[in-house]
């Protein structure tokens, strides 16, 4: 390197500017700072630096030839205040600084596009999903303290950071909530036909999505219904504690009935319970429950309503109640192989008492 104290080796300066100076060449430099023509030299090598960096650079959305003309325009408003000998050393010292500044902008802009593009798609990835096998019940514990249960063939997806104004879960199937009171960002349950929105409060959604019913049920505190038809989302009103609506997707419409919570969600306590109900929603229950396959072979069967309630019982015990207390008969089929070679779910035939197979 030659230098003397008025000059300055080119590559030297370069180095300096692009961080890579060691410190006795930051020394040379200080130095040279302090003579009087400094300020023209290395306003000369700026403008070359500023000639290198490219105007098309593939970031997207980074405008570069946009941004780097704005830069460039004050650099030449930076000149005109230069070309005064009486500036003061602070002044210049400042305009150094940005000048390196400049040197360093594509890199920082693309750093932080990189970064906010990584956090936008962790964002929109990080989601879990809970899923409760037929003939099962699972608790759940979500981000907010949430918690609740999860009916045998249910799922529940949810993010595993609530952000933005709502707290938004997705439910296939049957789950109880006990949910964090946040007026701040309600709490909603999004169903295949039916929405449930609340602010914090106990309730039991039921929603299967090969069933045509669902059903909200209110233990305590407040919650509003919405029903979802052809993308469009209207209010149905907002239940009470002990109040149930039933929502039939077939025919678009619902009732809110009184009902008596704790008697509808005994399933929480591990109880199979019948209030009067269709023989067709005993034998649907009963099946989700034990996991297994029963079919109803005489149609005079879904008429009749059923009362009962059962726990820890087996399923050929349940069905040797079902026949002592209902006019039935069963038939049981040996459990088969899929063609993968798994097992499949027992199946079972109930028929009329009188109707021959």
């Amino acid at each position: 390197m030659t230098e003397n104290k008025n000059n300055i080796d080119s590559k030297l300066l370069r180095k300096f500017l692009e961080g890579k100076a060691s410190d006795e060449d930051r020394d040379s430099i200080k130095q040279w700072l302090s003579t009087s023509n400094s300020e023209h030299d290395l306003y000369e090598e700026s403008n070359y630096f500023w000639d290198e960096i490219p105007l098309d650079m593939n970031i997207d959305g980074y405008n570069g030839s946009h941004i780097l003309d704005r830069i460039h325009h004050l650099i030449r408003i930076e000149e005109s205040t230069v070309s005064n000998n009486s500036r003061k050393k602070t002044g210049f010292i400042i305009w150094l600084t940005r000048i390196a500044a400049i040197l360093f902008i594509p890199l920082l802009v693309a750093s932080l596009l990189l970064y906010h593009q990584f956090n936008s798609a962790e964002t929109k990835e990080s989601s879990a999903e809970i899923y409760a096998p037929f003939g099962t019940r699972t608790n759940f514990f979500l981000p907010d303290g949430t918690t609740g249960k999860l009916n045998g063939g249910s799922s529940l997806k949810f993010p595993v950071q609530f952000r933005g104004k709502s707290r938004v879960v997705e439910l296939k199937g049957e789950a109880y909530f006990d949910v964090i009171t946040d007026r701040k960002k309600p709490f909603v349950v999004s169903t295949e036909n039916i929405d449930v929105k609340v602010s914090g409060t106990s309730f039991n959604v039921l929603a299967y999505p090969d069933e045509f019913l669902a059903e909200v049920i209110l233990k305590e505190g407040e919650i509003e219904v919405f029903s979802k038809r052809n993308d469009k989302i209207k209010s149905i009103g907002i239940l009470k504690p002990d109040e149930s609506y039933i929502y039939d997707s077939q025919s678009d419409s619902g009732n809110i009935l009184s009902v008596i919570s704790s008697q509808k969600l005994t399933w929480l306590e591990g109880k199979l319970t019948f209030k009067y109900e269709p023989f067709s929603e005993v034998i649907r229950k009963i099946n989700r429950w034990y996991n297994v396959n029963i079919v109803i072979k005489d149609e005079l069967l879904d008429t009749y309503l059923y009362y009962g309630t059962f726990q820890d019982e087996t399923i050929d015990e349940v069905l040797k109640l079902l026949q002592l207390t209902a006019p039935i008969r069963y038939r049981n089929f040996s459990r088969q192989k899929d063609p993968e070679g798994t097992y499949m779910k027992r199946k079972i035939e109930i028929y009329s008492k009188n109707q021959n197979n």
